[in-house]
């Protein structure tokens, strides 16, 4: 496939090929915004899909979908002997549409932790109680820092939460620091008579 047959939604310019499926994307070099492009492996493929055969006899195999074309290859997955416009490569495996469904069913993802959401609970919960500040805070701030750039939710977010939990954390040490300050200063004088 030609590098320029993906082109920018806002200005048309061509996207080269080497710029596509990456995770950051790359900036259009006609007007200047984040491009990011998502293509299929297959794209790069240098033919289309194959014609299938006719079957010649009735001894010969035919397609499980299509029963008047010749069987090119069976199914890893599940036997069904498949056509040339039937078989999917998937990881160097030659599978059927149905089994592809379950494949690609069982490779999708579907849960990712919310690490916003753990470093707003560890950033909040302790100032409840106090004294679980000293941990909690440190580690909200810790996992914002490490992983503010993570996957986020399936769902697009925004980054509100980490900010929330920094904010928070960051409070809780200032007053955790201040009680620890005030609590020093007052021990040194001792009690006044």
């Amino acid at each position: 496939m030609a590098s320029d047959a993906i082109a920018c939604a806002a200005c048309s310019y061509p996207v080269p090929g080497e710029a596509w499926n990456r995770e950051e994307g790359m900036r259009c070099r006609g007007c200047g915004n984040n491009v990011r492009v998502l293509v299929f492996p297959a794209i790069r493929r240098a033919h289309a899909g194959v014609a299938p055969e006719a079957l010649q006899t009735e001894t010969e195999a035919s397609c499980f979908y299509h029963p008047q074309s010749r069987a090119a290859i069976p199914c890893q997955e599940c036997g069904r002997f498949l056509c040339s416009l039937c078989e999917l490569e998937v990881d160097g495996r030659h599978i059927c549409p149905r089994c592809f469904e379950r494949v690609a069913l069982e490779t999708v993802e579907t849960r990712r932790p919310m690490y916003d959401t753990i470093a707003l609970i560890l950033a909040t919960f302790p100032a409840v109680l106090f004294w679980p500040a000293f941990v909690g805070a440190p580690w909200a701030l810790f996992l914002v820092f490490r992983r503010w750039n993570a996957p986020g939710s399936v769902v697009p977010r925004t980054k509100i939460r980490f900010l929330l939990a920094a904010l928070f954390a960051l409070a809780e040490l200032s007053f955790l620091v201040f009680i620890i300050y005030m609590l020093t200063k007052v021990g040194l004088r001792g009690p006044r008579r």
